[in-house]
């Protein structure tokens, strides 16, 4: 385990190629408004022992795996999902360099992949550990 950052944007799904993840409606519900703004992207999808439920599918724009100062997590929340630009701002300032990665290096990554080509109310911006 450890941190992952995730930058995604919806898609309407078609095959299981296309689509690297869905979120349940259940779990885009603490985001006020998103739903009703992309609910042409809703599709039901059936799992199995857990039965149907609507989901959105969504395409990978960015990602990162660690590389955040200790502060980070009392500022974010585990399986957190934020869909503004100030949040992804906000993360930003708590780039740490590891000893895999100079910081120069993340922060040009994540301003490339997570705060450039951010779509505030589309995109999602996804913290879990």
């Amino acid at each position: 385990m450890g941190l992952d950052l995730s930058h995604w944007k919806p898609i309407r799904h078609v095959g299981h190629e296309e689509a690297d993840a869905y979120f349940s409606i259940d779990e885009l519900s603490t985001l006020p408004g998103y739903i009703e703004q992309h609910r042409q992207f809703i599709v039901e999808k059936d799992l199995d022992e857990y039965g149907k439920v609507d989901v959105i599918y969504f395409k990978s724009e960015g990602s990162q795996r660690k590389g955040m100062a200790f502060s980070f997590y009392s500022n974010f929340s585990n399986d957190g999902i934020y869909c503004d630009l100030q949040s992804v701002k906000k993360a930003y300032s708590f780039l740490q360099a590891d000893q895999s990665n100079k910081l120069s290096a993340l922060q040009s990554n994540f301003q490339k992949n997570f705060i450039d080509n951010f779509i505030e109310g589309e995109s999602i911006f996804h913290v879990s550990w």
